[in-house]
């Protein structure tokens, strides 16, 4: 294999943080043997198709419409037939600035956050990979602090566990990651026992993924600029650590955005978007311990995706327009960057995928 296919969500339309220009989902090809990010196609039609996901079979991409709870925001799928999508169908996101979206590990159910209001949905997939109606759709209430972002709840992504089991949605507006039973025949969503883990107060939770081992999970706070670290099993979460996300002594405004965690579970990288930088941690014995961190080359890493490989983190840079791959250096954690960047409008999500 020496090529992936990368897809890349965008912003269409000008937003109150963004000015969007781009013109939909974009279809690029990573060279697996330097780096180099090849631009082919993009669909045009949905509207700040700003967060995707992929089918486990490889034939269906889903994506939020991320607009505001008065302008129609959407869930949309699309099939994949080479370099191409074609429009299946889109259902009500029921909620408003859809953010994060998943499939589950059977392909039966998308699931998405919505971002603005504060809720979660739940919507079949029909054979045919078209979306049926909601099935679970979930309101989340209270408030974390009193920070104007945090008077009310913000859920900003949806993760499911290893076993299809459980569902984690870290909600910055509350400061809390919540979590929920998940039944993979019916796509019945309801609380677990505990129904929340609390992060402190001003964390501004974003987003949240597992170690491979599954015996630890990482949460990255938004407000902060903190990821904290627990370990997992059967469930439950238990915190170990709390460490920052930016260089001592900076005077950059705490904005992270993504975080991710190499294929071998050595490395952990996160996005600082007020520092435009990756930040670097080595992981060992349940603790993360700073490397660095690395330029993004660009403004506003809004996200970024380590490849199937582990081989190439790929950075797109919403305010410069660019989208940049490093060479990870499995050795010592290091970013070294290719010198290959690829012009794409506002790149918001970074799909890579074997197709």
């Amino acid at each position: 294999m020496n090529f992936q296919t990368v897809f890349i969500g965008t912003y269409t339309e000008k937003l109150p943080f963004v000015d969007g220009k781009a013109e939909g989902i974009y279809f690029c090809r990573l060279d697996l043997s330097s780096g180099d990010l090849v631009y082919m196609s993009n669909t045009v039609g949905p509207r700040n198709p700003s967060y995707l996901a992929i089918d486990p079979q490889k034939k269906f991409i889903y994506a939020t419409q991320e607009t505001e709870v008065e302008d129609d925001p959407k869930v949309h799928a699309w099939a994949i037939d080479g370099d191409t999508l074609y429009s299946l169908n889109d259902r009500p996101a029921d909620g408003g600035l859809p953010c994060h979206i998943t499939v589950d590990k059977t392909g039966k159910f998308v699931l998405s956050a919505n971002y603005e209001t504060g809720s979660i949905a739940c919507y079949p997939i029909r054979e045919n990979g078209s979306l049926g109606e909601i099935r679970t759709l979930i309101q989340h209430q209270g408030s974390g602090s009193y920070h104007p972002r945090q008077l009310g709840p913000h859920a900003h992504a949806v993760v499911l566990s290893a076993d299809n089991r459980l569902l984690f949605v870290p909600d910055l507006g509350l400061d809390k990651i919540l979590v929920y039973q998940f039944n993979e025949e019916t796509g019945n969503l309801t609380p677990s026992d505990p129904a929340f883990v609390k992060t402190h107060t001003g964390a501004g939770p974003r987003h949240f993924v597992f170690h491979p081992s599954n015996r630890y999970a990482f949460v990255l706070n938004e407000m902060d600029a903190t990821i904290i670290v627990y370990a997992y099993y059967n469930g439950l979460l238990n915190p170990l650590q709390t460490i920052s996300t930016l260089p001592l002594g900076t005077n950059a405004t705490p904005s992270c955005a993504e975080i991710a965690v190499t294929p071998d579970g050595r490395y952990v990288y996160a996005s600082n978007r007020g520092h435009n930088s990756i930040a670097r941690f080595i992981f060992e014995d349940g603790q993360l311990a700073a490397l660095g961190h690395t330029p993004t080359l660009g403004e506003t890493p809004r996200d970024f995706a380590i490849d199937l490989t582990g081989k190439f983190l790929i950075v797109g840079n919403q305010d410069t327009d660019t989208v940049v791959t490093f060479q990870i250096d499995h050795q010592t954690g290091n970013l070294r960057a290719t010198g290959f960047v690829a012009k794409i409008p506002n790149p918001v999500c970074i799909l890579p995928v074997q197709l």
